[in-house]
């Protein structure tokens, strides 16, 4: 039987309105309505431009539907704060089959305990107990044993037991992070920042996670949503540049002139964070007066490094690896084929180097896993000597 409910999903996870998908099909709008409502089931030429635009196998909408594993109200959206309903249900669609793969991927390994959950009771206890966004992000920084030039930070957090995934967020979010219901950490990071802007976005995120587990989102007015923004810039910052280090590093290699951006180039190189953050950073540590941070703005406008900074190209983009090598380690040790990893889930390759993100090459080295030889079934006949 045709379940629209997956339809629908697969629609979304696409980022498509009903009348996108129907101009794609040469169908009505109303035909897509009916189809993902129950009330008709598609031809089965439907079906397979259906199977096709999707990467999906046909028998893909006979299965039953998963229950809905996020609540919306959770995901903490930066800088989304007036994001269409729309954007907000194609990121939970994303969400949605993103850990219900995860959940079958780790149903083939082993994973060991994870050390985001004794750290999140941690800040909830320390928290509580008054402890300054200061304070939490020096312990967060300790748990997870970030190297002091943060080059390490998407490793650790994603050692550490959160899923980071990166995909194209339509709207004015950058970047988002919450919990599943079943308590699965995530941050989706956009697509097209610099190596330091994503490092910011990272700890801003993770400072979400920590510090706002549990707030309903979607209940906060304007000024309640910015507060909250506020607590995760700061932990961001604190968490990213440690505060007696950065004050003795700042003085050292920024020097006098301190409205000056290009005087943070070094300082830069040795934190892995924007020169704005580093500013900003300076400036809440009194390091800047006001005038003076006035200035370097002004400055950050003239040289025009609002857009890119110096040494944005330089840097490499970490990606996210996880799901990547939880991949090679099933495909590897030939706990899975390609061909069974696709039977299986009812979806083609492209379905999930689109999902997770990662080039379809990836898949290239595992190909040879897949040929069957009869070699062991029918041997070569020994020729009789004369």
């Amino acid at each position: 039987m045709f379940n629209g409910q997956l339809l629908k999903e697969l629609r979304l996870l696409n980022g498509m309105s009903r009348q996108e998908l129907a101009a794609q099909l040469n169908l009505t709008e109303q035909a897509v309505w009916q189809f993902e409502s129950g009330y008709a089931v598609p031809k089965m030429s439907t079906q397979f431009q259906l199977a096709h635009l999707f990467y999906v196998n046909t028998d893909y909408f006979e299965q039953e539907s998963v229950p809905e594993t996020f609540d919306t109200s959770s995901i903490a959206f930066r800088n989304g704060d007036s994001l269409a309903k729309k954007v907000i249900s194609i990121q939970q669609a994303y969400l949605h089959k993103l850990s219900c793969m995860i959940d079958y991927l780790e149903s083939f390994v082993q994973i060991p305990r994870l050390s985001i959950y004794d750290l999140v009771e941690k800040t909830g206890k320390f928290y509580d107990q008054g402890w300054t966004i200061e304070e939490i992000a020096k312990l967060a920084r300790q748990e997870l044993g970030v190297a002091d030039d943060n080059s390490d930070l998407m490793y650790q957090i994603e050692k550490s037991g959160i899923y980071v995934a990166e995909k194209i967020i339509n709207g004015e979010a950058d970047a988002y992070s919450t919990w599943s219901k079943n308590q699965r950490p995530f941050i989706i990071l956009g697509v097209g920042k610099s190596a330091v802007r994503r490092n910011f976005d990272l700890a801003h995120e993770l400072g979400h996670l920590l510090l706002h587990r549990g707030v309903a989102f979607d209940e906060l007015d304007k000024d309640g949503y910015h507060d909250m923004e506020d607590e995760a810039n700061l932990f961001a910052s604190c968490f990213l540049l440690p505060k007696e280090r950065f004050r003795q590093d700042f003085v050292n290699m920024v020097g006098k002139r301190v409205s000056n951006p290009d005087n943070y180039i070094a300082l830069k190189k040795q934190y892995n964070v924007s020169i704005q953050a580093l500013e900003y950073r300076a400036y809440k540590l009194g390091l800047l007066t006001p005038s003076q941070n006035s200035y370097f703005y002004r400055q950050i406008a003239k040289k025009k490094y609002k857009a890119i900074e110096p040494l944005d190209l330089e840097f490499i983009v970490k990606k996210p690896s996880k799901v990547r090598s939880i991949l090679d380690v099933i495909l590897s040790n030939n706990l899975l084929t390609l061909e069974q990893l696709g039977a299986n889930q009812r979806v083609s390759l492209q379905f999930f180097s689109q999902l997770f993100n990662f080039n379809l090459k990836f898949f290239d080295k595992y190909k040879a896993n897949d040929i069957v030889t009869f070699d062991n079934v029918i041997p070569l006949k020994r020729r009789r000597s004369d």
